[in-house]
């Protein structure tokens, strides 16, 4: 009787910060997670490992400005690994 209708997702991005976090030395990592998760505005440092293992979905400019500041601040560059994640991964979710 009524068509049914298909919602079509809008393409995901994950931007992870894992690759810029390896490359800070051992003596900085307790700064810099404290500094990331000032940043990101989460307390646990459990979720800051989730984020940091699995990426944040479509960032904000301001925080990723600031992500990048923070790097900069200790001469890292290359801190950026972004992934589109697939229609299809989306479409199944939304079932």
């Amino acid at each position: 009787m009524y068509k049914k209708r298909v919602k079509k997702a809008i393409a995901e991005t994950r931007y992870s910060f894992k690759k810029g976090y390896l490359q800070v030395p051992i003596g900085e990592k307790e700064k810099m997670r404290e500094e990331l998760k000032n940043i990101l505005g989460i307390s646990g440092r459990s979720y800051f490992s989730t984020i940091l293992n699995a990426g944040i979905a479509n960032i904000s400019l301001p925080k990723y400005e600031m992500i990048n500041q923070a790097f900069a601040r200790r001469n890292i560059t290359d801190v950026w690994d972004i992934t589109e994640v697939p229609q299809s991964s989306l479409q199944e979710k939304a079932k």
